[in-house]
């Protein structure tokens, strides 16, 4: 029997999909607003609190269906069901922030039941996706809370969303102990929190990912507690989210150019390699899910790098190749397999950018095998 967020997420994939041909341009208020009644953006806590109970691997399911639904519902989802899944995580804090982060997790949780809808605001121009590159700066006010000064782009969700998480550099005189980069929590009405109209993605049309410029606007907290990126490695959550959606957009593919079979038996054998390599990607994508824990270490790290650097690139290869086979009734701008194609490559592929996943793997090469 599939997870519960597994089958809420079957449940909800045709209406998506219903949708998505109706009007694939708009943001997905809908779609937002069926997610959060029927708990999918706080899956991964538990019913306790909210949730479903959700792990990872399971997350990474429901972000891959509603994928082959609506790619840009499904983007925009990962980012609170992420989140979520973060605070869900069983994490030992240094001792003198225990409280703090108990505290915390219990708002985070109240604020997901009362559907409040948090958002990834991160990416950068220049910065290549890499954290340590980051611009943003947070400031310590004379009260004790920060203001974050900076650009971003690719803010998910717009002046959609409640509350961003996003990135900053802060200095360990103003945080002791801080690392690098932190994320801090910044609610979206905020002074200072300047949303633009600028987006004209290739793909992902609907997700609203504006730029945002934060002009000394105030923080409501810091996420989690000092050094929390380092210590925790939140990141590899979204990336095995994010690498879903690529292999969502495979999915519907696969699914259209099969159904009903073709005649000619070339045609049936390309699609018969192509549910093989997609089968192979989902499987690797699951089995890396299923291994996360907090601070797993580099080794899961490089893991984790590697397996969305291969599943996000190979689907969107498998998507182009998809997509020349089907013929020209699917040649449309507009059309189903159309849009299937540009999401793939849209956003998912590029967080973190190609480039910089690629060199990060060269510089970290090393084969070890286990033989335990």
């Amino acid at each position: 029997m599939a997870p519960k967020a597994v089958e809420v997420a079957h449940e909800l994939a045709d209406l998506f999909a219903k949708r998505e041909v109706e009007d694939a341009e708009a943001f997905p208020e809908a779609n937002i607003a069926d997610i959060v009644a029927s708990k999918l953006h706080s899956a991964a806590f538990p019913e306790q609190d909210g949730g479903l109970g959700a792990s990872l691997a399971d997350s990474v399911e429901v972000i891959e269906r509603l994928a082959a639904a609506s790619a840009s519902t499904a983007l925009l989802l990962s980012m609170p069901l992420g989140l979520a899944g973060i605070y869900a995580t069983e994490i030992t804090p240094p001792e003198q922030h225990a409280a703090a982060w108990k505290a915390q997790r219990e708002r985070v949780a109240a604020e997901y039941r009362a559907g409040r809808w948090y958002a990834a605001c991160n990416s950068e121009k220049g910065a290549g996706g890499s954290l340590a590159a980051t611009q943003t700066v947070a400031t310590r006010r004379p009260d004790g809370g920060f203001t974050l000064t900076g650009e971003k782009i690719l803010a998910s969700g717009g002046r959609f969303a409640d509350v961003y998480f996003s990135t900053a550099k802060v200095s360990a005189e103003e945080l002791p102990g801080a690392g690098i980069v932190e994320f801090f929590f910044v609610e979206t009405l905020a002074p200072g929190v300047n949303i633009l109209n600028d987006w004209d993605g290739f793909g992902m049309r609907s997700t609203e990912s504006q730029t945002v410029r934060y002009e000394a606007a105030p923080v409501r907290e810091l996420m989690g507690f000092p050094n929390f990126i380092a210590a925790v490695q939140p990141v590899q959550y979204f990336f095995c989210l994010f690498a879903a959606i690529p292999l969502g957009s495979v999915r519907l593919m696969l699914s259209t150019l099969s159904n009903p079979a073709p005649s000619s038996p070339a045609l049936r054998v390309r699609l018969s390699d192509a549910q093989m390599r997609y089968e192979a990607m989902r499987a690797y994508l699951l089995e890396t899910a299923s291994m996360w824990k907090a601070a797993a270490g580099p080794e899961y790290a490089k893991r984790v790098l590697r397996c969305k650097t291969y599943v996000t690139q190979e689907a969107t290869k498998l998507c182009a190749e998809l997509f020349a086979l089907s013929g020209g009734r699917h040649y449309r701008r507009s059309g189903m397999l159309a849009r299937a194609f540009a999401d793939a490559f849209a956003g998912t592929a590029l967080r973190p950018p190609l480039p910089l996943a690629l060199e990060t793997l060269a510089d970290e090469f090393g084969f070890n095998v286990d033989r335990k």
